[in-house]
């Protein structure tokens, strides 16, 4: 178990010290939220729900959680493709990468899209019937709009556990899109493959969640400070200062979404060499090795790790 949270923290570490040597790494995610923030504003200022009867009220609502899957596994695939050009001994393509997620990885990515935006709109659903009438007024503001963004509401224990599990899901999420990026499987194997290296590697996985969730607080702390000092009219902070909120918002956002996708992604990497040296060991005659026993390989470093494993 130590070594399961020894390893779990490796992988955030790592993520992390890609980040700094790589930062445009990030820049896909952002545009995605930029496209996310958009939507939700027009979602929730302008849009003529009062047009539609429930159902189509619903169905346009799913739209949105549609929209967004779809970006941010598209988003997922590219950042795969640039990492694996990176492991196969070449350099970054940006234009290859997307017409790699193109050709190869589209039609599973709306799949999994698919099945990934049923759960959230039914989830986010749920914590809408349980929470009833939203904390924000209908004003819009840049005060409002940054606490949409941020996903401001008054704490419950129900709504915490749904926002954990789809942070959760998520996660899996990008844990299943390595197997279609690097491997080539089609989307049920992709998605066998994703739930097998969770269960194999559950406390790496958990020390992962654990330790991403906790630099999502620290992140969000800020923009939390912010909020309440406005709240109890200890400091009037004029639009600017909430201009400033909300790209720090976007960024806090993106980051957090670039580290699940390194973790899920150098974890999936780990597995593949743990099990290409089992195999090794197998055919050698030799006991297989411990998982915590096998180097780990670095993403994005000079050793091309995904070539070396395919042959």
């Amino acid at each position: 178990m130590f070594k399961g949270v020894n390893n779990g923290f490796q992988l955030i570490r790592a993520s992390i010290q890609i980040f700094k040597k790589h930062p445009i790494l990030i820049a896909p995610i952002f545009i995605v939220w930029v496209v996310y923030a958009v939507l939700l504003i027009y979602y929730k200022w302008h849009f003529p729900w009062e047009n539609y009867n429930t159902t189509g009220q619903l169905i346009f609502a799913y739209l949105f959680f549609l929209a967004i899957s779809f970006l941010l596994t598209f988003s997922s695939s590219v950042l795969l493709e640039l990492i694996q050009q990176k492991e196969i001994g070449q350099e970054f393509n940006f234009n290859k990468a997307l017409s790699d997620t193109f050709d190869k990885n589209l039609a599973h990515i709306i799949a999994l899209s698919i099945v990934w935006s049923i759960i959230w709109f039914l989830l986010v659903l749920l914590k809408v019937i349980l929470r009833g009438s939203s904390d924000n007024d209908d004003d819009k503001n840049a005060e409002n709009v940054a606490k949409t963004l941020a996903g401001v509401e008054t704490f419950s224990w129900i709504t915490l556990s749904i926002d954990l599990i789809l942070k959760g899901i998520r996660m899996v999420v990008f844990l299943i899109l390595p197997a279609v990026a690097w491997e080539n499987y089609g989307i049920r194997k992709s998605i066998n493959r994703g739930f097998q290296v969770l269960s194999e590697r559950r406390s790496e996985f958990a020390t992962g969640f654990t330790l991403s969730l906790g630099t999502e607080f620290i992140l969000f702390l800020p923009p939390s400070i912010m909020f309440y000092l406005s709240a109890k009219e200890i400091v009037a902070f004029n639009d600017l200062a909430w201009y400033f909120c909300i790209i720090y918002i976007g960024f806090a956002w993106s980051f957090i979404i670039y580290l699940e996708q390194m973790f899920a992604a150098e974890l999936y990497l780990w597995q593949m060499q743990y099990e290409n040296d089992c195999n090794q060991a197998r055919k050698e005659g030799e006991l297989q090795p411990k998982f915590s026993d096998v180097v780990r390989p670095s993403i994005i470093d000079e050793v091309p790790d995904i070539l070396l494993l395919k042959k």
